[in-house]
């Protein structure tokens, strides 16, 4: 990837957690876009409850992943 451009997505315990995934998604295949996640403890709740995802599926479609 040259000069990607760098976004963060960030998914914490509030609903909406979906939101952030399907962006991930979206984002997956675009090369010149290079994903950044950060994940609260409390999202993998959200993110179970929600989605039925677990943190490591959500983790799958970004290119970086942080924890708080």
């Amino acid at each position: 990837m040259e000069n990607p451009k760098r976004l963060i997505v960030g998914i914490t315990g509030a609903s909406g957690a979906i939101y952030g995934v399907r962006l991930l998604g979206m984002l997956q295949n675009m090369a010149h876009v290079e994903t950044h996640l950060v994940v609260s403890d409390a999202a993998a709740l959200t993110l179970r409850h929600e989605t039925g995802l677990s943190v490591a599926d959500a983790a799958s479609l970004a290119d970086h992943v942080y924890d708080v």
